[in-house]
């Protein structure tokens, strides 16, 4: 698996009021004190140093997609007519894995056991963002070098569980991008650990001059 291409330390940016409505926040009728706005991007600010995102992906093609599943070259069937409806037009997939890791998770679970649970709800909602955050970066960065080949991503991306995705399909990610080298792994009921990790595929197509010359439909 030499293919596999990482990065670690990232902080993406992030939506901060996609926080806040995780949180259930109302934008037109939620209003904090300015020691409660301080206090809340204190926790922000923390949960920005403790996510620092590792990021992996693999680039395979497309050996066929029969509008049912997708078979990759190396013989990988992925499986969902959604997912062979995100890449009819593709020749070739990235596979994406981002994880925050363990430590904003430790800080959430040790402020729960002090009883700071308003806080750890919002440390919680965070690295969730910031994780989310982690696979837009990703694939902005991808797309930077795609584009010197007259490429480009799709511009959705599904993960498993997502639409007739079934979230099984999370195995065969995880081990086309040896997710356990950054010490992940998946529980019986295909759930991700630590659970601020996420996998992801995107499609690669040719770049939008070449679709708008009819070269891809």
């Amino acid at each position: 698996m030499d293919d596999i291409q990482t990065l670690n330390g990232i902080t993406p940016r992030y939506d901060r009021g996609l926080i806040e409505t995780r949180l259930g926040y109302q934008r037109r009728s939620t209003e904090l004190t300015e020691a409660q706005r301080a206090h809340f991007e204190g926790i922000l600010h923390q949960a920005e140093s403790l996510c620092r995102l590792s990021l992996a992906w693999r680039i395979l093609t497309i050996a066929a997609n029969d509008g049912a599943s997708v078979a990759l070259e190396d013989g990988t069937l992925l499986r969902g007519t959604g997912l062979a409806a995100l890449l009819r037009d593709s020749h070739a997939i990235v596979a994406m894995f981002v994880t925050a890791g363990s430590r904003p998770l430790k800080t959430r679970d040790r402020w729960m056991r002090q009883e700071r649970l308003a806080d750890a709800v919002v440390l919680d909602a965070a690295a969730s963002e910031i994780t989310d955050a982690g696979l837009d970066w990703l694939m902005q960065y991808l797309n930077t070098g795609l584009r010197r080949t007259e490429r480009i991503l799709t511009h959705h991306r599904h993960s498993p569980g997502y639409g007739d995705w079934p979230l099984a399909e999370q195995a065969s990610l995880a081990g086309l991008l040896d997710i356990g080298r950054f010490g992940a792994t998946l529980t019986d009921r295909f759930i991700l650990t630590p659970e601020k990790s996420v996998l992801a595929v995107a499609g690669i197509v040719l770049s939008l001059i070449h679709i708008s010359q009819g070269i891809v439909r």
